[in-house]
């Protein structure tokens, strides 16, 4: 099969409200070709659904209050009918965890308001604390403690963090938590994909590529924090310290 090579772009031109390129050959050809077409040429071979694998979006349907999760792609005629989305799901490695689809201020909250050993996974070790994927029991230990148990506080913002259908069904406050640091990195891994979910939800906040805290201790008066922006994992201090939350969840009824 001959293919022709095409030196140059002149002009765009629309007709009967279809646009086109016009395509000039080296021997001063031209040639019509509609942008539909080119945009078609262009993405042949391209796996469009490698952005949504491994990520859908969750919520409880109105008529039964039964969870369901939905591709990205799939979501917006279920929001046109009124149904409202709880988070993304991020499905990997046998692993499912849910990601709000808002997070605190971008201002950042404190992890605490003063320095509290609040009964998380506690590590100065790297690899360990990288490995934490008690999420869950490190944030119900934290707000017992009223150095963190408020919404002004990461961990006390997370477990009261709420999503719910026009039943009052769905992830309601207490269901929440503030990620690990594992689980945090799991949102990391997977950002990019997350993202392009949360442009599907009405209201969403996409991540940042700022430092986000993590339910992980290193001390009593230090936490590990995971920057979205380049990956980066240290610890710092609870107080005065402002970093942006993102509550997680679990896919339950």
């Amino acid at each position: 099969m001959q293919t022709k090579k095409f030196n140059e772009v002149s002009t765009v031109t629309t007709v009967n409200s279809g646009q086109y390129l016009i395509l000039t050959d080296g021997n001063g050809n031209a040639t019509k070709v509609s942008l539909a077409d080119l945009k078609a040429a262009m993405l042949a071979g391209v796996n469009l659904n490698a952005i949504s694998d491994g990520v859908f979006i969750m919520y409880h349907l109105k008529q039964n209050d039964y969870p369901y999760m939905i591709k990205p792609e799939n979501w917006t005629s279920k929001q046109n009918g009124g149904e409202l989305a709880e988070g993304v799901v991020v499905v990997e490695g046998g692993k499912i965890l849910v990601v709000a689809p808002t997070e605190a201020d971008s201002g950042g909250l404190l992890w605490s308001s003063a320095a509290v050993s609040a009964g998380g996974v506690t590590t100065s070790n790297r690899l360990t604390a990288m490995d934490d994927w008690a999420g869950k029991t490190n944030t119900a230990a934290q707000i017992t403690h009223s150095e963190c148990n408020t919404e002004s506080y990461a961990p006390g913002f997370c477990a009261a963090y709420s999503r719910t259908n026009a039943n009052g069904q769905g992830l309601t406050a207490g269901k929440w938590w503030l990620p690990s640091l594992g689980e945090m990195l799991m949102i990391y891994a997977n950002m990019r994909k997350i993202n392009y979910a949360l442009s599907f939800i009405n209201g969403a906040t996409p991540l940042a590529e700022a430092y986000y805290w993590t339910s992980t201790e290193y001390s009593a008066t230090t936490a590990w924090r995971l920057g979205l922006n380049d990956g980066y994992v240290n610890y710092t201090n609870k107080a005065p310290n402002h970093y942006r939350v993102r509550a997680v969840s679990a896919f339950i009824v």
